[in-house]
């Protein structure tokens, strides 16, 4: 179940709710002031890498399709 963020418009508290994604776009009442007049908020999101993860990782060798344009086709590497 997604983690929503919303704002109160009477007393302008910033809470978070667990909720279904088919109710994140119902009234939330304020846990602060218990008003029903409140405004979903745009979350950002987080990803975190983990270094084990990281560590694993080796980019992919260069190919000879790597020119700066065209992949090499027109002479311009």
């Amino acid at each position: 179940m997604p983690l929503y963020e919303y704002r109160c418009n009477a007393c302008l508290e910033t809470f978070e709710l667990l909720r279904p994604m088919a109710d994140r776009t119902l009234q939330a009442m304020c846990p602060s002031c218990e008003s029903a007049t409140t405004m979903p908020l745009i979350s950002r999101v987080a990803i975190t890498v983990h270094s084990a993860s990281r560590a694993n990782f080796e980019p992919a060798p260069p190919s000879a399709s790597d020119g700066a344009c065209c992949g090499g086709a027109c002479g311009c590497d």
